[in-house]
């Protein structure tokens, strides 16, 4: 009886709104802005397939929310076309000029506020590869609404005016120009026009690459991150490629998991969670009870452990075989108490010899073709840094790095050797977008932004949607909670816990602090061919198709 009132209790304080699933039968897009949506639906009706889509959705992303999507910013994806599941890392990465010891005598916050904290976007070049390795249209025709919107302008959101207004103190001269008016930035529904940036978007399409790379608007992005102490360079810019790499890949509840690899630390945490979900058959524990968060929280919080050896493959050695071996994984089985929290010691150096302004959106059509897509500036509009003639905001993806040994960064994250700053050199993230295939054919698409908390909401929608049975839309809303080892703390969705819930957990030992979480982004493929797309209530977002 004491388990039914709980769970009850927990629903009726969870205060997001279940809906139904947006749904088609071609295509379907989920996403955090309508004008993206639009904007995608738009080119999918032109013929465009779902490489294009996501293209034009990004660059949508550019000029509507510039906060967490801005060309200034990097990424990755997974990508289903007609041949195998790929994956691509448009990370940013260390100017030329950076190096181990480049912070130690920087003022503190140097990685994230100003110039120092810019590295090598690697946005617009993640967008320019998918297309010319998959795109149907002409790269020319993805630009016609993004160009419209940037040039007639749109009504900013509520979202877009409190993002704003949290880093009036912390733009540059530029960045108060191009988004604030009279020192206060505009009010929900006032028009945003970037003229700036209509003509940054002109160039790209008419350039490509050197659109962006090369000329003036490389000019103007590199002269505004040095006026406020960076290092970033021209030759930086000119220099810096996408990398295709291959997936990593899991079974789960009959279906097998495509998840990105290192400089993703995402993949590897979410791979080693659902095999521990499965060993300690975690969907036995009561739905939304203190027992499954409690048993998923611990799960986490081991998964998380590792992430610590973990860097840029191009620099480091990732005990990939070791950190997902049955023989660790079992170790880490016996450890979880079903009654009560255990902390498990950090890994030592050399023991093993082997970002929240991110957003995601998924695009899926009627053939198993998708794209899952991750980008971030890392902060909320990055280092605060905005270009002064195209308005295009700057990332402070540099403070991903372990910028000083043993201190956290802007996450909490404690992070390890192998992800210390090295010129070229990309920082290990946290950006999880993921690909489910059942049969043979791609039947979902999701991620989330949110930091390290994208790999939990990510873990937990997986879990929900195949190991539960949820609709998407419930397992996007549900109550979640967060662990990532370092702080030893359980994050707990705020007010959607129960009082009840919450002093079970606290009963099991668990520090527990309510918080925010990752807002997940997911389109699925329903067995009658009916596709469906689903985001989170925890912030602004849109879901159609055709």
């Amino acid at each position: 009886m004491r388990v039914f009132i709980t769970l009850v209790t927990a629903i009726f304080f969870h205060n997001a709104a279940f809906a139904i699933p947006a749904s088609g039968h071609r295509l379907m897009i989920s996403a955090p802005s309508e004008y993206a949506v639009d904007i995608g639906r738009e080119i999918a009706r032109k013929g465009g397939n779902v490489v294009d889509v996501a293209v034009a959705v990004g660059l949508t992303l550019s000029v509507t929310s510039p906060y967490y999507a801005a060309l200034g910013g990097g990424g990755f994806a997974l990508v289903k076309m007609n041949g195998p599941v790929e994956a691509i890392d448009f990370r940013e990465v260390a100017p030329s000029m950076t190096g181990r010891d480049y912070y130690k005598t920087l003022p503190k916050g140097s990685s994230q506020d100003g110039g120092h904290a810019v590295a090598v976007p690697g946005f617009p070049a993640g967008l320019w590869a998918l297309h010319q390795k998959y795109g149907k249209l002409k790269w020319a025709d993805l630009f016609t609404g993004p160009i419209r919107l940037a040039r007639d302008g749109f009504a900013v959101s509520g979202e877009w005016a409190g993002k704003t207004n949290e880093t009036l103190d912390r733009f540059n001269a530029a960045g108060r120009k191009t988004f604030a008016k009279k020192d206060a930035a505009l009010k929900p529904g006032e028009v945003l026009r970037q003229p700036g940036l209509t003509r940054a978007l002109i160039a790209f399409r008419a350039r490509n690459l050197n659109g962006f790379y090369q000329g003036p608007v490389a000019q103007d992005v590199v002269r505004s991150t040095q006026k406020a102490g960076g290092t970033l360079s021209l030759e930086d810019l000119k220099k810096y490629k996408v990398r295709w790499l291959t997936p990593l890949t899991a079974e789960y509840a009959g279906h097998k998991i495509y998840l990105m690899p290192p400089p993703s630390s995402g993949g590897v945490v979410i791979l080693s969670a659902l095999k521990l979900i499965e060993k300690l058959d975690v969907k036995k524990t009561p739905l939304l009870g203190a027992d499954e968060l409690h048993m998923l929280a611990e799960i986490e919080a081991r998964a998380f452990r590792g992430r610590s050896l973990l860097g840029d493959p191009d620099f480091h050695k990732n005990p990939l075989t070791f950190l997902t071996s049955d023989g660790y994984l079992e170790d880490l089985r016996k450890s979880v108490n079903q009654k009560k929290t255990v902390a498990l010691k950090p890994f030592a150096p050399g023991e093993i010899k082997e970002s929240n302004e991110t957003t995601h959106y998924s695009v899926m059509d009627g053939e198993g073709r998708a794209v899952a897509l991750t980008v971030t500036l890392n902060g909320s509009y990055g280092s605060g840094v905005v270009s002064e003639k195209f308005g295009i905001a700057m990332n402070n993806e540099m403070d991903d790095f372990t910028t000083i040994p043993g201190e956290s960064n802007m996450y909490g994250l404690v992070q390890g050797a192998g992800n210390e700053v090295q010129a070229g050199k990309r920082p290990l993230g946290s950006m999880s977008p993921t690909l489910v295939e059942k049969d043979g054919k791609i039947v979902m698409s999701l991620g989330a932004p949110g930091g390290p908390r994208i790999i939990t909401g990510v873990l937990q929608g997986l879990y929900r949607i195949l190991g539960r049975g949820m609709d998407i839309d419930m397992a996007v809303q549900a109550p979640r909670v967060h662990h990532q080892f370092l702080p030893n703390t359980l994050y707990v969705d705020r007010q959607r816990l129960s009082p009840e819930t919450i002093a079970a957990l606290k009963a099991k030992g668990h520090n527990v602090e309510e918080s925010w979480m990752a807002k997940v982004y997911v389109v699925r493929a329903r067995p009658d061919g009916v596709i469906e797309a689903a985001y989170d209530s925890r912030g602004e977002g849109a879901a159609g198709g055709l």
